[in-house]
């Protein structure tokens, strides 16, 4: 049985407990009564500082008290039971520390070191009282009780609820309170120090109230002392703009201020008023004097005044003086003007006045005069006087004895009567009449005078007057006109060029403008238009039909030359072959889909709807421009700009650029779901519209800017879903992405950027195009793979950083983004040449050939790098390249250069990047690139493929002309250095020809290597023409030399012009040098972009090949069309020496001929046969390729022919060249001989001896040669034959005479046979004497010794060349 006790036991109680056993009558119960004692033990604590219900502070001691002991008493050990043998300690346990309770009921204990909720247990041992109970009784009694722990408040804190909360606002805690004692509130002018744990005073400046902290004294007050309660406000004249100052400022010079507080703020002094520092008030400046900078300065200038208040000095007006207060101006009256100083008025002088308020004197003008001082106005001449001058005080009288009267007031002049003179009055002579000998006389033809002029002058230019009674002259009619005076008639406009006049009177004509003609040819009528497909470039009477049949037509009426059509002109004049031919394009998702353009004119745009149902929006088209292609000479459809169609997607896209812009980047989850909604709705995007990328690109570049405001790092899944809808924008196609704008591309690429600056940690980020990574530290010199695409490059780009990137003495490393290939050449600017070029880098990868026209690509993954806050860095990126296709590619010129984007320059550049190209990898099959670069930007590798000419022409045309060139050289120094060989007129011409050539030549190589954009094309183009036709000129002088020694100078035996070499030196230097000139001069005067001197283009209209040569029609004009002329001259004088030479071969001395065949094939290959070839080179690319090589092989063979032509097979100069060196030429080299003759030449030269000339007899009808040949009795008689060719007679045998001697007669003339001469045949068997050339009337014996080359000649009967 158990009974339970209330607690409601206050003491110590005896109980007393019956307890009845049994069921039934009180015999069968049994009854048992017991004493019980019930003692109520009560165990409580206490803390030093707190009482129970705070709870206890951690690491303090609590002491626990045991109450109670009436009828059990506390016993420091006890046992747990009586079988027990071990004692226990009464103790009590407080976490993990205890301590014993002793007999008294006390002890102390220490909490633990956590702050939590711990049970303070108590277990005791009781021992019942002797006088309680007749047994000793041992109880064991257990406490239980949860103590809260709490933490221990530093200074300046106190226990608030559940924590420590530092003192706030103006309250302090002092050290050594208790912690569950509230704070105390610190006194006004103080405010708690740095501790809180009591106060300090308010420093000067401040002030505090009970409730408030320290605080700045408003603007306008201070506190001068430490503890203020209160601040004090500024004084008038003193401010204080700041707050918490200990002091006011006087207020400047210049300012003020009149309240208190806030009120005293300065202020600056109104305009003309000043202030001393301190001022509560300005004073204005007074009147003559003005505010200048804070101070009054006096008015001293001339004519200066001032009113008071004034910051500037007025100047009186003209004809005023200052007021003697100078205040005010004052205004001179009439007659008076200011003095100097303008202090005062003076009068004006006599033969002047002066109105009210005039500034000066002024003089009385011719015809008038005053003769007293401060006069307001001037007196008029009377009649019958004048006044030429000014500033007179009295008037002349005119001469009437002289003819001479004034019939007005106020003359200048007196007038000269052209008639009779009465009283001062004139009857002048009637019209067209002139007053001579004191009568009036009639004006002769061609004069006129108005009535009473009194003398008669030519009528005036565009008139005419034919009869002198005839009183008015005659105005020029329309279409004619006269610029003289005084002519009887006009002149018409001369209609043939061009002129007109349609007004009448006219002294010009007009002449018709370019691209007009004259109407009908009526020169009386306005100049026309010329008809469609005619032109005229001014002054022409009739416009000049374009030729068809070249090609030429124009665009409309008025022009002023004709275009050359890129293809063929149809019958209606019309340039044909300049359309785009109907094309179709095929834009997925874009409108309909399918966009047909029909046929359009070369340089017309076309435009289709991207909806042929929609008419809504009729604005909605794609446009598509046509252009020319040169080189196909067809028209080009340029990519069709679909930017302002939509697809089925536009107000998806719309609608998730309009929800990027509200997005919240740093709510990750919201961010999740948008940006896989964009990455989702990017994967249709091959179906997309334009615009709907260009809204992609935005939607993309609106989040990384976001992300990047909000400096919010950037996730994988993040950054993955980012890259992948730039790649898929990317991928759209090319025809769609052509009509997105480049800012809208170059948002993509700096998005991906912006997300690989920001990314959440060092993991790399990769999708199919683009891959991300950011780097937190790089070694130096230690290379590091780069993130790759999946796609794309098979092995990954690296990078080393040469020296570490440092920002403020701290290394820095970048971020990374790698675009594969396709995507780079999608979304990055297209390269094209720079305008810087690094002479450093060289990776040409193919032949050394000329490179043309190039075109530049992305050839690589593009690296973008970011070190952020540096751009002097010293990097090497080693990107791989797939040079697989170059293979393929023989006909072009493949270069490869490291470059970056320059975004300053929006261009690819190589400045501060050198190239180096590293092996081929036998694994990948990539090459390596390496960039060395010194900045931050993206990096690409771009291939130039230039197309290449055929260089085997180029070459070879260099290696023959440089052969051509030495040839030239060679043939002028074997030549021209010789004194006996510049005497020879035929020398001297060719080596003018010989200079010309060479120099030319030269011109022409350096020319090859210029561009028509090149500042030296126009001089070099001026040089070789000009050169070129000094060339022909010559050949032309040679050819009419060669002609006048062949059969000018047989038929009129000698006859020579002594100045004719330099008449040709004359006219060959300088014809060519104004045709040329005045040629350039003319383009300067045309229009410059129509008609220009120069052009790029080849003769083969090559767009490959960029050159520098005159343009059509200045080619034609200043070059062409006068070489031929030369060269239709050439070839007429050589069919005429042609005939003689075959009419002499006939008389059977062919043998003779062979110096003259040289010399025209000499000329003939040097001068005509390449300019011939050069005109069939302008015909069909095909042909024009067969005959530009044969150009190049005949005009290289000019040097060797004339080397050839004029030393080697030259006798006397190959003679002469091997003197030099003391020995005698090669018998092979030496001209054909007969044994005969030239032993017979060899003797007679041997015994030449001079000997006196005898004079011959003349005879007036006959050619004597007499001939002194022992071998010969008597003279041959050579009968003249006006009407036979000389060459059909002289070789005629005759007996010889005795006499050694040679005469001949002629009709007169003289002549020194210089270059001919003649040798006398005997009978079969003779030697050949060679007979010297001799003079008319003169001897000579044996004359062969003065004139060595003329006694060796062999060929008889044709002059001798050289």
């Amino acid at each position: 049985m158990t009974a339970t006790l209330n607690n409601q036991l206050v003491a110590t109680t005896s109980y007393r407990c019956t307890v009845t056993v049994g069921d039934g009558d009180e015999d069968e119960k049994a009854v048992d009564t017991k004493l019980i004692y019930a003692q109520k033990i009560s165990v409580s604590y206490e803390i030093t500082y707190l009482q129970e219900e705070y709870g206890m502070i951690i690491g303090e001691s609590l002491n626990v008290r045991v109450y109670g002991g009436d009828a059990y008493s506390l016993k420091s050990s006890y046992k747990k039971s009586s079988s027990d043998n071990e004692f226990k300690n009464s103790k009590c346990e407080l976490g993990s520390n205890s301590a014993n309770v002793d007999e008294n009921g006390s002890t102390t204990i220490t909490t633990a070191t956590t702050t939590d909720a711990q049970s303070l247990k108590c277990t005791l041992g009781f021992i019942t009282n002797k006088d309680a109970t007749d047994t000793e009784e041992e109880v064991v009694y257990t406490s239980t009780k949860t103590i809260i722990v709490i933490d221990k408040c530093g200074d300046g804190h106190y226990w608030n609820v559940d924590e420590c909360t530092r003192c706030s606002g103006n309250n302090y805690k002092p050290s050594g309170d208790s912690q569950f004692e509230p704070c105390l509130s610190c006194p006004a002018g103080e405010e708690p120090n740095e501790q809180f744990t009591g106060c300090k005073n308010c420093a000067a400046g401040k002030y505090s109230t009970a409730e408030s902290r320290c605080e700045d004294c408003a603007e306008g007050s201070y506190s001068g002392a430490v503890g203020a309660k209160e601040c004090t406000p500024c004084e008038p004249g003193k401010h204080q703009m700041t707050a918490g100052q200990s002091s006011c400022s006087l207020c400047f010079a210049g300012t003020y201020s009149q309240g208190i507080g806030l009120a005293s703020r300065c202020k600056d002094c109104p305009e003309g008023s000043r202030s001393d520092d301190g001022a509560d008030k300005c004073t204005y400046c007074g009147a003559g004097k003005k505010e200048d900078n804070n101070q009054c300065i006096s008015c001293d200038g001339l004519g200066q005044y001032s009113v008071p208040g004034s910051t500037t000095c007025s100047t009186c007006p003209d004809g005023t003086y200052v007021h003697s207060n100078k205040d005010k101006c004052v205004t001179c009256e009439a007659g008076k003007v200011p003095n100097d100083a303008r202090t005062d008025c003076e009068a004006c002088p006599v033969g002047t006045y002066a109105a009210p308020g005039s500034s000066v004197c002024t003089s009385c003008p011719p015809g008038t005069f005053s003769a007293k001082a401060g006069s307001e106005k001037c007196t008029k001449c009377e009649e019958g006087q004048y006044q030429d001058e000014e500033g007179q005080t009295t008037c002349n009288p005119c001469d009437a004895n002289q003819g001479e009267y004034s019939p007005l007031e106020g003359s200048t002049s007196c007038l000269k009567c052209q008639g009779r003179l009465n009283e001062n009055t004139c009857n002048p002579c009637p019209k067209d009449h002139e007053f001579r000998n004191n009568e009036c006389t009639q004006c002769q033809v061609g004069e006129y005078s108005a009535e009473g002029s009194g003398s008669c002058q030519k009528v005036p230019p565009g008139t005419k007057k034919v009869k002198s009674s005839t009183l008015d002259f005659d105005y020029c009619p329309a279409g004619e006109k006269q610029p003289l005076a005084g002519q009887t008639e006009c002149v018409p406009c001369d209609a043939d060029k061009g002129e007109f006049q349609t007004e009448t009177g006219q002294t010009y004509c007009k002449t018709t403008k370019p691209g007009y003609q004259l109407n009908g040819g009526d020169r009386t009528k306005e100049e026309v238009k010329c008809k469609k497909n005619s032109y005229s470039t001014g002054g022409a009477k009739k416009c000049t039909p374009c030729d068809s049949s070249k090609a030429e037509y124009t665009e409309a009426d008025g022009s002023t030359y004709c275009n050359i059509c890129m293809g063929l002109v149809d019958k209606d004049g019309d340039c044909g072959a300049t359309n785009c031919e109907e094309d179709t394009v095929i834009l997925e998702g874009v409108g309909d889909g399918k966009f047909v353009f029909e046929v359009t004119k070369v340089g017309s745009t076309a435009t289709v709807k991207c909806e042929a149902k929609n008419t809504a929006k009729p604005d909605d088209v794609l446009t598509r421009y046509c252009s020319y292609n040169s080189a196909t000479r067809k028209g080009e459809w340029a990519t069709a700009d679909s930017s302002k169609c939509s697809s089925q997607f536009t107000e998806q896209v719309e609608e998730q650029l309009a929800k990027v812009k509200e997005i919240d980047v740093t709510n990750k989850e919201e961010t999740a779901k948008t940006v896989q909604a964009i990455t989702d709705l990017a994967t249709n995007a091959t179906k997309m519209a334009p615009q709907d990328l260009s809204n992609m690109a935005s939607t993309v570049s609106d989040i990384a800017a976001k992300f990047e405001e909000a400096e919010t790092k950037v996730d994988a899944t993040e950054a993955e879903g980012l890259a992948n809808t730039v790649g898929s924008v990317a991928g759209a196609g090319e025809a769609k992405l052509a009509s997105v704008t480049e800012s809208e591309k170059t948002k993509m690429v700096n998005t991906v950027n912006i997300i690989a600056k920001n990314l959440d940690g060092e993991e790399a980020v990769q999708t199919e195009t683009i891959a991300m990574q950011k780097f937190s530290k790089i070694e130096v010199a230690a290379p590091i793979e780069l993130p790759k695409p999946k796609k794309g490059a098979k092995s990954p780009p690296k990078l080393k950083m040469r020296k570490a990137a440092v920002v403020e003495n701290k290394e820095v490393a970048p971020s990374v983004a790698v675009f594969d290939k396709e995507t780079a050449k999608a979304i990055f600017p297209k390269p094209t040449a720079s305008s810087s070029s690094n002479s450093n880098t060289d990776t040409t990868e193919s032949t050394g050939s000329k490179t043309l026209k190039v075109n530049y690509t992305i050839d690589s993954s593009i690296v973008s790098l970011e070190f952020a806050g540096t751009t002097e860095l010293d990097i090497e990126i080693e990107i791989p390249v797939d040079t697989s296709e170059d293979s393929g590619k023989s006909g072009y010129e493949l270069t490869r250069k490291c470059k970056f984007y320059n975004d300053s320059k929006e261009e690819w550049s190589e400045d501060g990047c050198k190239t180096v190209v590293g092996e081929l990898s036998s694994t990948t099959g990539e090459r390596s690139y390496t960039c060395q670069c010194t900045h931050n930007t993206s990096f690409a590798i771009i291939l130039s493929q230039a197309e290449i000419a055929d260089t085997i022409q180029t070459t070879a045309s260099t290696i023959l002309n440089t052969v051509n060139i030495i040839f030239l050289g060679l043939t002028f120094i074997c030549i021209a250095p010789f004194k006996k060989f510049r005497a020879r007129r035929l020398i001297q011409i060719q080596v003018q020809l010989c200079a010309a050539l060479f120099v030319g030549h030269i011109a022409f190589i350096i020319l090859g290597t210029t561009t028509a954009s090149s500042k030296s094309c126009v001089p070099g183009v001026i040089i070789v023409q000009y050169l070129f036709l000094v060339a022909v000129a010559w050949s032309v002088c040679a050819s009419v030399t060669l002609y006048e020694k062949i059969v000018n100078a047989l038929k009129s035996f000698g006859k020579q012009d002594k100045h004719y070499f330099l008449k040709c030196l004359a006219g060959c230097w300088t014809a060519p040098l104004f045709m040329v000139i005045a040629t350039y001069v003319t383009t300067l005067a045309m229009d410059e972009k129509t008609l220009p001197y120069v052009t790029s283009t080849g003769e083969l209209d090559d767009e490959k090949t960029e050159t520098c040569w005159v343009a059509s029609p200045w080619k034609w004009v200043g070059f062409i069309i006068p070489v031929y002329l030369c060269l239709g001259i050439n070839v007429v004088l050589f069919v005429m020496i042609a005939r003689i030479i075959i009419k002499a071969g006939k008389s059977g001395s062919s043998t003779g001929h062979a110096r003259e065949v040289k010399a025209i094939m000499s000329i003939a290959t040097t001068v005509c046969l390449p300019w011939l070839v050069a005109l069939l080179m302008t015909g069909p690319p095909t042909m024009a390729q067969i005959f530009q090589w044969i150009f190049i092989i005949v005009t290289s063979m000019q040097g060797p022919t004339m080397f050839i032509c004029f030393v080697i097979f030259q006798e006397d100069v190959l003679t002469n060249l091997f003197s030099l060196i003391g020995k005698e030429p090669p018998q092979a080299l030496l001209p054909a001989k007969s044994s005969k003759s030239t032993k017979s030449a060899a003797s007679e030269i041997s015994s030449i001896k001079p000997t006196t000339a005898a004079p011959v007899k003349k005879e007036e009808k006959s050619d004597v040669v007499q001939v002194k040949n022992p071998e010969y009795s008597t003279p041959v008689q050579q009968a003249h034959h006006s009407e036979e060719n000389i060459y059909s007679k002289v070789d005629e045998e005759a007996p010889a005479e005795k006499d050694d001697t040679i005469s001949r007669g002629s009709r007169g003339s003289k002549h020194l046979y210089e270059s001919t001469s003649y040798t006398q045949h005997g009978d079969k068997g003779d030697d050949i004497n060679p007979v010297p050339a001799v003079e008319q009337g003169e001897t000579y014996e044996n004359a062969a010794a003065n004139d060595l080359d003329i006694a060796q000649n062999t060929y008889p009967h044709v002059p001798q060349l050289v």
